[in-house]
C-alpha cells in the first residue's frame, strides 16, 4: 500500500512565480517530467479502477467485431499453415490473436473515450497538473469522481451503445456495399458513421474536462464539446491520431507481443503520454475561452462601478 498511499497523497511542487512561463509542447514537456512520479501514480490508479470497463469491453469485442476477428484469424490460420505450422498450436495461436485484438481495443476504448466516473477523477487531475495547481491525486481525484459520478455513468453509457451500435451498422452497410446493394447509399453511409465514430472519439477530453469545471445539463456536454472541437478540429485530429496510432500500430508490427506490452505500459506509463495530451490541450481551451475571457469581464465590471 505505500506505493499508493506514501507521499503520493501530497501536493507536487509549486512553480516558482518568478519563472518564465513555458508554452505549448515545452509547458507539456515540463510538466511530465516534474510530476511523473504524480502521473504514474494516477495512471494506475486510473487503470485499476477501470477493469470492469476494460473487462467488459474486452468480452463485447469479440461480438461487436466478430467478423473481422474472423478475417484475421482466416487470415493468420492460412499462413501458419502454410509454414507448416502443426494443427495442434494453430488453435492456441487464433486464441492469442483473438487476445490481442480485444486487448488492443478495450484499451483504446479506456484511453480514447474513458471509463465514466474514474475518467472525470483522471481529468480532474490532469487539469490541475496543466494549470500547474495543488492536487491530491488519491483524494481529489476520488472526490471528483464522485461528485460526477451520475454524468459519468451516462456517459460510459452512451459510450457502450455507441461502440456496440456503430461497428455494427459499419459492417452491414460495408457487406451492403460489397454485395452490390445500393452500393453508392452503403457506401456513403459506411463514410459517414466512419467520421462520425472519429468526431465522437475527439469530443471526449472535452466532455469530461466540461463536466468537471461546470454545471451544466448532461445534453449540453455532447453539444459544448462538438462545438469546441470543432473550433478547434485540426489539432484536435493530429493528437487523436497520434494516440491512436501509438496504441494500434504495437499490434499491427509485433502481434500479440506487441499487444501484452500494449497493455502493461498502457496501464501505467500510456495515459500520461496517450490521454494526457488531449487533456491538456482541452483544458487549457476551456480556461483560455471561458475561464480568463469571464475573469476579464468581471474586472471590467468592477471597475465601471467603481468609477
Amino acid at each position: 500500500m505505500g506505493f499508493f498511499f506514501g507521499g503520493y497523497d501530497k501536493p507536487g511542487p509549486g512553480v516558482d512565480k518568478n519563472a518564465p512561463k513555458k508554452k505549448g509542447i515545452f509547458l507539456y514537456l515540463e510538466i511530465i517530467g516534474r510530476k511523473f512520479s504524480n502521473f504514474l501514480h494516477a495512471g494506475v490508479l486510473y487503470s485499476i479502477f477501470s477493469i470492469p470497463v476494460i473487462v467488459l469491453v474486452y468480452l463485447l469485442t469479440v461480438f461487436v467485431f466478430i467478423q473481422p476477428i474472423t478475417a484475421i484469424q482466416q487470415s493468420a490460420m492460412e499462413i501458419m499453415q502454410a509454414n507448416g505450422v502443426p494443427e495442434a498450436q494453430i488453435s492456441g495461436q487464433l486464441g492469442t490473436v483473438t487476445f490481442g485484438i480485444c486487448s488492443t481495443i478495450a484499451i483504446f476504448f479506456v484511453t480514447m473515450w474513458g471509463a465514466g466516473p474514474a475518467s472525470a477523477g483522471l481529468s480532474y487531475v490532469f487539469r490541475c497538473f496543466t494549470r500547474e495547481q495543488p492536487v491530491w491525486v488519491w483524494s481529489d481525484g476520488k472526490d471528483k469522481a464522485k461528485e460526477n459520478a451520475k454524468q459519468g455513468f451516462l456517459v460510459l453509457l452512451v459510450d457502450i451503445l455507441v461502440f456496440v451500435l456503430a461497428p455494427t451498422a459499419i459492417t452491414f452497410y460495408f457487406n451492403m456495399a460489397k454485395a452490390g446493394e445500393a452500393k453508392t447509399i452503403a457506401t456513403i453511409l459506411v463514410y459517414v458513421l466512419s467520421v462520425g465514430l472519429l468526431v465522437y472519439t475527439m469530443m471526449h477530453p472535452f466532455i469530461y474536462q466540461i463536466m468537471i469545471t461546470f454545471e451544466t445539463k448532461f445534453k449540453d456536454l455532447f453539444k459544448n464539446s462538438l462545438i469546441i472541437m470543432l473550433a478547434h478540429l485540426p489539432l484536435c485530429l493530429l493528437l487523436t491520431l497520434i494516440s491512436a496510432a501509438i496504441i494500434t500500430v504495437p499490434f499491427g508490427l509485433f502481434g500479440v507481443t506487441g499487444s501484452v506490452g500494449l497493455v502493461f505500459i498502457g496501464l501505467s506509463l500510456g495515459y500520461m503520454f496517450l490521454r494526457y495530451p488531449m487533456e491538456f490541450y482541452a483544458a487549457r481551451i476551456i480556461e483560455k475561452t471561458f475561464l480568463k475571457d469571464n475573469e476579464k469581464k468581471t474586472v471590467e465590471i468592477e471597475y465601471e462601478d467603481e468609477v
